[in-house]
């Protein structure tokens, strides 16, 4: 996440959405950034890089600040590339022994999400569809806009330009942290695995146009 009392901006990091990219780009502009470990929060910084709005909220009023004021984004990608994203990390990242399409069914789309211990927030994250990522208990949405994941190139800068960012429309946005696809992640599904996708990121697909084979190509499609 950034925090930008500034310039009154909070962007939230929804995991395996480019948001290691759009945090270095949003680096000049920030007052606030987290602690670099889950672990390592403290009374004066309890912010951690994946944080939740709802929770960001909560943290807000302890410290009296006005959260409402201030402009939220965060970004969505094609569910059934994210979760192929999400899945070879886990395999780079913890062991894990079951295939893609075993390990699909273990996870939700919002409690447990891809599972993990408590302080792996990027892997239960990563697998919350962005309904679940965004909103409250009581269902209200907490962020003031959602930009495709795709759309980072042609959509990000004229919304953080709105907003007063200085030099925001000539800034390089470089994509950080890439790794090259051994396959496309189309090639990770059959039609039964396809089809649970669907069904559990309905409302990712439904609310953002995705459809199995994407939108066309983008900045990120050579990418995981």
């Amino acid at each position: 996440m950034r925090i930008s009392h500034q310039y009154k901006f909070i962007f939230f990091a929804n995991p395996k959405t480019a948001s290691s990219s759009v945090r270095q780009f949003l680096n000049p502009y920030t007052d606030v950034h987290p602690v670099l470990n889950y672990l390592k929060r403290t009374s004066e910084n309890p912010f951690y890089p994946h944080i939740t709005p709802q929770e960001t909220k909560l943290i807000f009023e302890s410290f009296d600040w006005d959260f409402n004021s201030y402009n939220k984004f965060v970004f969505v990608r094609n569910p059934w590339a994210r979760l192929v994203s999400l899945y070879e990390h886990i395999k780079r990242s913890d062991s894990c022994d079951l295939s893609f399409q075993e390990w699909l069914y273990t996870i939700e789309p919002y409690g447990k999400g891809g599972g993990g211990e408590d302080f792996q927030c990027w892997r239960k994250y990563g697998a919350y569809s962005i309904e679940h990522y965004i909103k409250d208990e009581e269902g209200s949405i907490l962020v003031d806009k959602v930009i495709r994941m795709e759309d980072i190139q042609k959509e990000l800068r004229p919304f953080l330009a709105a907003m007063g960012l200085p030099g925001v429309r000539n800034a390089s946005l470089n994509h950080s942290n890439k790794r090259k696809a051994n396959q496309h992640y189309t090639k990770y599904y059959n039609e039964a695995t396809k089809a649970h996708v669907a069904e559990q990121y309905r409302y990712d697909i439904v609310n953002y146009g995705y459809t199995f084979s994407g939108s066309g190509r983008n900045w990120f499609s050579r990418f995981f």
